[in-house]
């Protein structure tokens, strides 16, 4: 998974008609902003990450723009044999900083596998992607975990729901941590 999100990270954007793509950091501030679209499940932080957000925007970028697929996640990668056939769903899929889709992924990952396997997936991905910068890494996970904060609606039975709780907890407060640290 992340030696091919590394590859639509470096399709060279220079010379494609992308117009059509929206800038996906442009929905997630609109997300900070709408209070309306998210129930904030106080339970997750989610005051706390959106006001923590709101706090540190605009962020600078320190990336060059690249594609994002938008909801890059074992379940939107499909395998046959060991071997991936294809990468679908790129209804989210837009434009900007590549630690937004990285973000997304490991939240996902997190949840689908554990921390080691989130670790795994996130250090191959930096061993490939020498020219990110990865300082603002943190604040894209906040956004992440807001964004995947709605799982309680998605119908898992209540054990599985209690684990996604602490895993999210726990990678918002890694998140947290490192941005209070530098």
């Amino acid at each position: 998974m992340a030696i091919n999100l590394a590859k639509i990270h470096r399709v060279d954007c220079a010379k494609l008609a992308l117009s059509f793509l929206p800038k996906l950091g442009n929905t997630y501030i609109e997300m900070l902003n709408d209070k309306d679209r998210v129930i904030l499940d106080e339970t997750l932080n989610l005051s706390l990450i959106r006001d923590l957000l709101k706090s540190f925007m605009p962020l600078r970028s320190m990336n060059k723009e690249v594609i994002l697929h938008g909801d890059y996640w074992p379940g939107n990668i499909l395998w046959k044999e060991d071997k991936l056939v294809s990468i679908i769903d790129w209804e989210d899929s837009g434009l900007g900083d590549p630690l937004a889709d990285l973000a997304n992924s490991q939240l996902e990952i997190l949840y689908h596998f554990g921390m080691q396997a989130m670790n795994d997936f996130t250090n191959q991905y930096k061993s490939m992607m020498p020219e990110v910068n990865f300082t603002n890494l943190p604040y894209w996970q906040l956004f992440a975990a807001l964004r995947l904060s709605t799982f309680p609606e998605w119908g898992l039975e209540k054990s599985k729901e209690n684990k996604w709780r602490k895993r999210h907890k726990s990678f918002v407060r890694q998140a947290i941590a490192q941005i209070r640290s530098n």
